[in-house]
């Protein structure tokens, strides 16, 4: 699961993103949003009603095509800033917006499919594996969006000293923001 919450998928991306413009600390509240609405999300799989959501089809088409508008509005939204002065904040990511963004996350709903389909036996019924599963994915995405956040602060950091490449920052995190919007459409337009 590591690799997994390693890679560069929407969340991570939105993290990097958080602290390339906001810092480590003003991203926190993002991060605590990301992870705390994944960890709702990973009991309720994990206990099975994935089962019931995906009976409904509807509802997870609006849920992902929701949150791939949503990861688009933010990128286009960084392209078209106008060049912020020092110490002005383009991007501040809060809760709320980590759990929109994790609702249209297709690749935590896949992650979450093979962590239980792997480590637990189907048909058996075990609230407490589902529980400490879901806790240490939890333990293991934060870490990896400490990571993200860091990395992106220390870009924003290193491009301070020439102001015109923080506009080219913005530019190429904002096109990573909709290219991962239109792969979360084009997967939902496949279902």
């Amino acid at each position: 699961m590591v690799p997994l919450a390693l890679s560069a998928g929407p969340g991570n991306l939105m993290v990097a993103t958080s602290g390339a413009q906001s810092g480590v600390r003003r991203s926190v509240k993002f991060i605590v949003g990301l992870d705390a609405t994944y960890f709702l999300i990973a009991v309720l799989v994990g206990l099975g009603l994935y089962h019931t959501i995906m009976a409904s089809p509807n509802l997870m088409w609006v849920l992902r095509v929701a949150g791939s508008l949503y990861i688009l509005w933010l990128g286009i939204k960084l392209i078209i800033r106008p060049m912020r002065k020092a110490g002005d904040r383009q991007l501040d990511l809060q809760f709320r917006d980590g759990i929109i963004v994790q609702l249209g996350n297709v690749q935590g709903l896949v992650m979450l499919l093979v962590m239980f389909s792997t480590f637990i036996p189907a048909g058996t019924s075990n609230s407490g594996a589902v529980l400490a599963l879901s806790l240490a994915l939890i333990l293991v995405n934060f870490t990896a969006h400490i990571i993200w956040v860091s990395m992106g602060a220390t870009i924003q950091r290193l491009l301070a000293v020439r102001p015109g490449l923080l506009k080219a920052q913005n530019v190429v995190f904002g096109l990573m923001l909709i290219a991962v919007a239109a792969w979360i459409f084009v997967r939902t337009s496949n279902l």
